[in-house]
């Protein structure tokens, strides 16, 4: 699920007849207009598995599409995912008329009737339509916390590695040489080294097939510019024909180049049979 542009922007967004904090009055001074918005807690479901299937990639796209939709119908004022691989893995914000309206959109969400997603809602009393004008004080008050950017780019590459993982099972041979660096050195755990040309074109042909990725711990660390990946997967496909199932423990890095992250690194290892 990714971010949708209906965030902190419009929560801050100023209306006729909403109050106003002036240039020189302090946010504790503010007189605030409430209003009861909607806030839905989505947590993983019992059809969560985590595999990265060409249905379960129907079902985000089909959840990302309607997101959409409700931002679009102004519904929907915030949403996002979690950072982290816990229990929740993101949030609705509802702007409607009532907790059943609420209720009946978060079920209406695909990956909800899908079960990968189990929501909870909850009524929310908080401002609206606020803006805050940025003088000296409030300024600094409003700045991003300092490790804002890092777990911005943490997302960011959480979700090249879902898009990633995704290619290599459709042999999508145009994404791979979107998200892969030119000078990508890939080490699989037999110790064969490819590089962006021939994995790709390992793919293309079919001497290379995935047929699927489970990728499980994933963490990913942020270094400026950097980033590495370190997790573990079970990896099912074909090697020239000849089925390949293992289990691997893995590190890839990223670097950001002229304002995107493409991957410059892969090296598994093959984690022993018990």
């Amino acid at each position: 699920m990714r971010k949708v542009r209906v965030t902190l922007s419009l929560l801050l967004a100023i209306a006729p007849g909403a109050a106003i904090l002036g240039a020189a009055q302090k946010p504790s001074e503010a007189k605030y207009e409430m209003t009861t918005d909607y806030l839905v807690l989505l947590y993983r479901g019992p059809n969560s598995t985590g595999e990265v299937t060409p249905e379960a990639q129907r079902i985000q796209e089909a959840h990302m599409a309607n997101i959409g939709r409700m931002a679009d119908e102004g519904k929907l004022i915030l949403a996002g995912p979690m950072a982290d691989d816990g229990k929740l893995r993101g949030i609705f914000v509802f702007r409607v008329a009532s907790l059943e309206e609420a209720q009946a959109l978060a079920a209406a969400d695909p990956a909800v009737m899908a079960g990968r997603l189990v929501p909870e809602v909850h009524p929310w009393y908080t401002a609206k339509n606020i803006r805050v004008y940025p003088n000296a004080e409030t300024a600094g008050a409003a700045s991003p916390p300092p490790n804002q950017p890092a777990r911005e780019a943490e997302q960011e590459i959480r979700e090249l590695e879902t898009r990633r993982f995704k290619a290599q099972i459709n042999a999508d041979a145009a994404t791979l040489d979107r998200i892969l660096s030119d000078d990508l050195t890939y080490v699989h755990s037999s110790a064969h080294v490819d590089t962006k040309v021939s994995y790709i074109a390992s793919i293309r042909s079919g001497e290379l097939k995935y047929v699927s990725i489970v990728p499980d711990e994933l963490k990913v660390r942020v270094y400026g510019n950097t980033a590495v990946v370190t997790g573990r997967g079970e990896f099912k496909a074909q090697s020239q024909g000849q089925p390949v199932n293992i289990q691997l423990r893995f590190t890839d890095v990223y670097v950001r180049r002229d304002g995107r992250w493409q991957m410059v690194a892969w090296e598994s290892t093959r984690i022993p049979n018990p």
